[in-house]
């Protein structure tokens, strides 16, 4: 097994506390697409 420091094992789990958010947020944006735009009305001069 690796001999981490304390550092070493802090950085090591902000990183993946990261990726593990990171990949998250994509499968939620995946499965909530946002709504498309409402049209918006152009009104003469």
């Amino acid at each position: 097994m690796l001999n981490l420091t304390r550092q070493e094992q802090g950085v090591l789990a902000v990183v993946l506390g990261l990726v593990l958010v990171g990949l998250v947020v994509k499968a939620w944006r995946t499965a909530h697409p946002p709504a498309p735009a409402a049209p918006v009305a152009v009104t003469g001069p």
